[in-house]
């Protein structure tokens, strides 16, 4: 415990005063976890909210016609996502962080299955009485409803999102790429579709109010690729909701106000993709206003759309109309004549439904609390438990300057599988925050940020044009950083992991000269020939995190052994076989 030297009054015969050491406050506990979103459900006869609470473990179903509620808890370490409900009225939920599937059955009985590392998406198919999960290990996992174990396990790709049921089959999205996976009923993949990139208007000064006159050689735009898919829904007429992020394709600056740009927002920006059945996904205008599209739901009528910013605490609703709206304004302008904002001021919202009478239902976990608004009339109902808060966690999705949070290039604490250009620096891919950040310093790649206080006040205050920092956002936002773990290992075949692992600790390969210990880290800066000397990353969860390398010109694991990689001065892996590389990938991929 630190101590403090405090001068106090001591009686005696002099009459003069001693100081005396008083204990300081310790700073409290880290609390709560990174918002994933799309953490609550309204049952089907619109009596009953269910409520994930990943911050505390536990899932809370509040009765909606007297506003009791109950408690389940789970047990730390379990992190309650994604809820659905089936047909015999049974309650799913996705535990991301234990790897099970809870069903709950009735008022008392429940049971836990062991599903993947990493359960995301759920969904309930009417057709056959399965659950399917969406794994971002990579796995899809089919299990009866009632009970047992999977009847179908698909492995397709790592960083799987959500999955719908359509039609005789399924859409499956993807979390960094904002892909969508189309499978037919035997699981067989028949198309694979991005949301489109749009065009942005982008001038290199001199503008201060767009629209004004292009400055570049080009035409002024640049491409907006679509990022970071939060949560993708089905619409009653069988048309399918994306709430995702975009990325600017511009060149950023190491300076004040560094990620700022034309238009007046940051280099990344909220977006809506609407997929309609037979048809390429179709860029929405850009109705939502604010970072962090963590959730959206859709009204029982269909009429109406709410989606969550995070970022700025806000709920923004529209009409489903509205969507038909094409993407044609080149400085993504927000359209604030079409859409009902609302902030409770209650912390940030996570998680958005409706009733079956049409009454909007937003949970607040810090409170916490759900706020139910009826005809837009709002009345809170307080759960149970204490109020949730860490000034990190607050900070770290807390929407700057230039429109974007720390949470918009991590989403979740981990990165956004994004390469960005910067004017002075070159390509720089994001780096991922979790798996014991407070032991990585120095920071970023070329390791100039000696902790993450100088880097706070680089990125956020000026960069982000965040503001000054207050004492307690400096000295919580890494321990509450630290308790994010990196993401699962997958292991497909044991067999050439574990040969893997016999050429990763070789001498004559020296892997471990800089990739050693818990973190699989030296925290040295290295020029293993990747263009200078770079800092060396940790290699836990490594498999999640495509491209590689500081530029991301490894698109996989095993183009990092080819041209992009180094050769021998990044590790000594020239004279290994084919075989013997793949071994050495799979060792890689399960860590």
């Amino acid at each position: 415990m630190k101590r403090l030297a405090i001068a106090v009054l001591v009686g005696c015969s002099s009459g003069s005063s001693v100081p005396v050491e008083l204990p300081s406050p310790e700073p409290p506990a880290p609390w709560g976890l990174p918002i994933t979103g799309g953490t609550l459900l309204i049952t089907r006869d619109g009596k009953q909210a269910v409520i994930g609470d990943p911050d505390r473990d536990r899932v809370v179903i509040v009765n909606l016609a007297d506003e009791t509620a109950e408690s389940i808890e789970l047990g730390e370490g379990s992190g309650p996502g994604r809820v659905v409900e089936d047909g015999a009225g049974r309650i799913h939920v996705a535990l991301r962080d234990s790897g099970e599937l809870l069903t709950r059955t009735g008022t008392t009985n429940q049971q836990r299955r062991a599903v993947c590392a990493e359960p995301r998406g759920l969904a309930w198919d009417a057709a056959t009485d399965l659950v399917h999960v969406a794994c971002a290990t990579g796995e899809l996992v089919s299990l009866p409803a009632a009970g047992g174990e999977p009847v179908r396990v698909l492995h397709l790709s790592r960083d799987l999102r959500d999955v719908i049921v359509r039609d005789a089959g399924l859409v499956v999205t993807t979390f960094h790429t904002a892909e969508l996976i189309t499978l037919d009923a035997q699981g067989a993949i028949v198309t694979r579709v991005q949301p489109p990139i749009t065009r942005r208007l982008e001038f290199t000064g001199g503008c201060v109010v767009a629209p004004c006159i292009l400055l570049t050689e080009d035409d002024g735009k640049v491409d907006a690729i679509p990022t970071v898919a939060w949560r993708t829904i089905a619409l009653p007429d069988g048309r399918l909701v994306m709430s995702h992020q975009r990325k600017l394709e511009r060149e950023l600056d190491l300076f004040g106000g560094g990620y700022g740009g034309s238009c007046g927002h940051g280099p990344v920006e909220s977006a809506i993709t609407v997929v309609t059945p037979g048809e390429l996904p179709r860029a929405v205008a850009p109705f939502i206003e604010g970072a962090l599209p963590v959730d959206l739901a859709v009204s029982p009528s269909g009429f109406s759309l709410a989606f969550v910013a995070a970022g700025n605490q806000t709920v923004q609703v529209i009409s489903t109309a509205s969507l038909a709206t094409p993407d044609d304004d080149e400085c993504g302008t927000f359209d604030r004549a079409r859409v009902t904002i609302d902030n409770d001021y209650l912390g940030a919202p996570t998680s958005v439904a409706y009733t079956p009478a049409g009454d909007l239902v937003t949970y607040y976990p810090e409170f916490p609390a759900l706020v139910i608004r009826t005809d837009g009339v709002p009345r809170t109902v307080r759960l149970p438990g204490d109020l949730g808060y860490d000034s990190g966690r607050a900070l770290f999705h807390q929407q700057a300057g230039v429109g974007v949070a720390c949470a918009s290039c991590h989403p979740e604490g981990r990165d956004d599988g994004q390469v960005w250009a910067f004017r002075d620096l070159g390509p720089r891919r994001t780096q991922s925050l979790a798996g014991g950040i407070l032991e990585r310093a120095p920071y970023h790649w070329a390791g100039d940020m000696a902790d993450l206080a100088t880097l706070m006040e680089n990125v956020f205050s000026q960069r982000m044009s965040g503001g000054d920092l207050s004492r307690s956002q400096r000295l919580s936002l890494g321990p509450w950083l630290d308790r994010i773990p990196a993401p699962s290992g997958v292991t497909v075949d044991v067999a050439m992991a574990q040969r893997g692992q016999v050429l990763y600790r070789s001498e004559a390969t020296q892997c471990t000269t800089c990739h050693a210990g818990p973190l699989r880290t030296n925290n040295m800066l290295v020029n293993v020939g990747t263009g200078g000397a770079f800092k060396v990353p940790s290699l836990v969860g490594v498999g999640a995190r495509a491209p590689f390398l500081h530029d991301g010109c490894a698109q996989t694991l095993l183009d990092r052994f080819g041209t992009c990689g180094g050769g021998d001065l990044h590790g000594r892996t020239s004279h290994l076989t084919p075989a013997d590389l793949a071994d050495l990938v799979a060792y890689l991929e399960s860590i």
